[in-house]
């Protein structure tokens, strides 16, 4: 047998091997096609079919459609009576030193931010 013909029998063995291997990675992409077929005639699941029950009410600051977080006066009802029942008349540094007196220094505002919260809350 001449060298030539030893690699084209070489390259026929080659082909043939080349050709079985296609053979069996179809026939895996064909039973993958069915399977996947199957899943989704069976409908994918979805975590949430039913409406969420039990959610709790909105705050009235992200009804408002506020952002960031509410302040100290808004969150604190008796700071803010405190603070509506003197603001009519005292000015925005007596009134922050007699909150001073008055709370705690984890309920306590300043001047600043009395009179930011008055500003965004009372208009003119």
């Amino acid at each position: 047998m001449s060298r030539a013909q030893s690699h084209i029998l070489a390259a026929r063995a080659a082909l043939a091997e080349a050709r079985k291997l296609l053979d069996n990675v179809s026939a895996e992409l064909d039973r993958l096609q069915v399977a996947v077929r199957a899943e989704l005639a069976e409908g994918v699941p979805t975590p949430l079919q039913t409406p969420l029950e039990d959610l709790p009410e909105p705050s009235e600051h992200r009804r408002a459609h506020r952002t960031g977080f509410p302040s100290k006066i808004d969150t604190d009802p008796e700071l803010r009576a405190f603070i509506l029942a003197r603001i009519d008349r005292m000015g925005f540094v007596p009134l922050a030193a007699e909150v001073a007196q008055a709370f705690p220094p984890k309920r306590r505002v300043g001047k600043s931010g009395i009179y930011d919260w008055w500003r965004k809350n009372h208009p003119r």
